[in-house]
């Protein structure tokens, strides 16, 4: 090393996964020397977050695994060394997979889920399981096997959800990088919340297997990476995307390379990104998250970018929201709350007993009505290349008391609209990114979601990435956890599961 000081693993597990693998690959830290650094943030901050709710026993197994690998001569893979976190409804072989439920509580799988299979190959060390509300069906994490997940900006408030545990652990600096999962908005709602990124790909660009449905009708399930900066991202998504005929719905490959997208420098010159705020007035936005996100999206001008406010008609969505929801809550959730509704969670006992009463012609009204929505934003990607919006209209809220009754000062008739932005856009099945755009008075993350052509991961990235680029001030880290008072959740927080919305009549 020509006499120069091995990095510090603690400061590396700060720094990007890029540059983890980097040293690993140079020798100057090992895979066993990063996840001890990765156990010592879980030893201090965990205890006030419980993000990480199984740790992997076999973890150090596999850091030395990685050394081995080198020691034998043989190349540094993608993700050597690196430590990771999977979110808790994701399928780890020998590692208990819970689901955030107590029906499956003590679910050990035989073997790896396809993602984790793939990451584990490209050389990459699984600290452990990160927490999630049952059944990953709700914007908060709290479940009755492992409890409420906090936040790490502010301990009393939410990480959001569903993917509210890998956001927490990467935000907190636990592990560079983690993987979520994301319907609604489970994957962009949390990375918001907690200020890091996370991508939604378009469905089938990552495979997905095992899973029950092959075909994922109506709204698909993607699994995808969540970490604190965009270029990992798109290391990730090299490593985990690619089609798999265990997954009859998955892409051919791109022919694109998701890391040199998100690395290398583009000229921005002549790019169109339309700013679509609270798609038409559907979606209660409080001011400051209204102000920092409209001025991050206008902040693209200083990179090249054409930016426009414009309208997008977002007055099918609840709608559209009410059928597509109770399709797959039917589909994914009836039978188990049939059998034992009583072991269940209030959210997905709610949002179930709710779906079973929606008949099939609102399912297919909604369908109809997602086309015609489609159709709303296609038009719009005709005349820009991009749409941005506020990843969420809020930003987290506390654990200590009821659910807001208000948005910005304004009443609201249903909290949960606030999460529509996401929605909105899980619908097309369009790409999506959710990156830090600030902190609100409260110094609490604020989100930007933007949103690109159809299978076109490549071009969100290297928009995120050149943002990033610009704005680095942006992407940084939260206060200690454990210098913060952790507070009881409170009894009338109210949280009743995301409602199927009742269609207008």
């Amino acid at each position: 090393m020509s006499g120069e000081s091995a990095p510090d693993p603690r400061t590396l597990l700060g720094t990007r996964a890029l540059a983890i693998r980097d040293a690993v690959r140079r020798g100057e830290v090992s895979a066993t020397q990063m996840l001890e650094a990765a156990l010592s943030v879980v030893a201090a901050e965990n205890p006030s977050l419980n993000a990480l709710c199984t740790p992997n026993p076999e973890a150090e197994d596999n850091a030395r695994a990685s050394e081995r690998h080198l020691a034998a001569g043989h190349p540094a893979r993608p993700l050597e060394g690196v430590p990771f976190v999977v979110k808790d409804n994701i399928e780890t072989g020998g590692l208990r997979t819970t689901y955030g439920s107590r029906l499956t509580a003590g679910h050990v799988p035989e073997a790896d889920a396809l993602v984790v299979e793939r990451l584990r190959a490209a050389g990459a060390v699984l600290v452990g399981k990160t927490n999630t509300p049952e059944f990953a069906a709700d914007i908060n994490t709290d479940n009755d096997v492992f409890g409420q997940t906090r936040n790490p900006w502010d301990v009393n408030r939410t990480p959001g959800g569903s993917s509210g545990g890998t956001a927490a652990a990467v935000a907190s600096g636990m592990v560079p990088f983690g993987l979520g999962t994301d319907l609604g908005g489970s994957i962009r709602i949390p990375s918001a919340f907690n200020g890091i990124a996370g991508l939604r790909t378009a469905p089938g660009r990552v495979p997905v297997f095992p899973q029950e449905f092959g075909w994922d009708t109506l709204i698909a399930h993607v699994q995808g990476p969540m970490a604190r900066h965009v270029c990992d991202l798109g290391l990730v998504l090299s490593v985990i995307a690619g089609p798999d005929d265990r997954d009859p719905s998955s892409l051919p490959d791109a022919g694109v390379d998701f890391l040199e997208a998100s690395t290398r420098a583009r000229p921005l010159a002549g790019i169109r990104v339309a700013y679509a705020g609270d798609l038409g007035g559907v979606v209660p936005v409080d001011r400051e998250v209204a102000g920092l996100s409209r001025a991050a999206a206008h902040r693209l001008t200083r990179i090249g970018c054409t930016v426009e406010d414009a309208v997008l008609d977002g007055s099918r969505i609840k709608r559209i929201m009410t059928g597509t929801r109770a399709f797959n809550l039917v589909a994914r959730y009836a039978h188990r709350f049939e059998r034992s509704g009583d072991a269940l969670t209030v959210p997905i006992a709610n949002q179930v007993r709710s779906a079973l009463e929606v008949d099939l012609r609102t399912v297919t009204e909604a369908e109809r009505l997602r086309t015609e929505h489609w159709h709303e934003v296609r038009r719009l990607l005709e005349r820009f290349d991009f749409i941005v919006t506020p990843t969420v209209g809020v930003t987290a809220f506390r654990l200590d008391q009821a659910l807001p009754a208000e948005v910005g000062g304004q009443p609201v008739e249903n909290f949960y609209d606030v999460i529509l932005t996401t929605y909105a856009f899980s619908l097309t099945g369009l790409p999506a990114l959710s990156l830090p755009c600030g902190c609100d008075s409260k110094g609490l993350p604020v989100g930007l979601q933007i949103v690109g052509p159809r299978y076109r991961e490549d071009r969100v990235l290297a928009l995120g990435a050149a943002y990033e680029a610009a704005f680095p001030g942006l992407f940084r880290a939260p206060p200690p956890a454990a210098s913060q008072p952790l507070l009881p959740v409170s009894r009338e927080l109210g949280l009743g599961g995301v409602p199927v919305t009742r269609p207008d009549h």
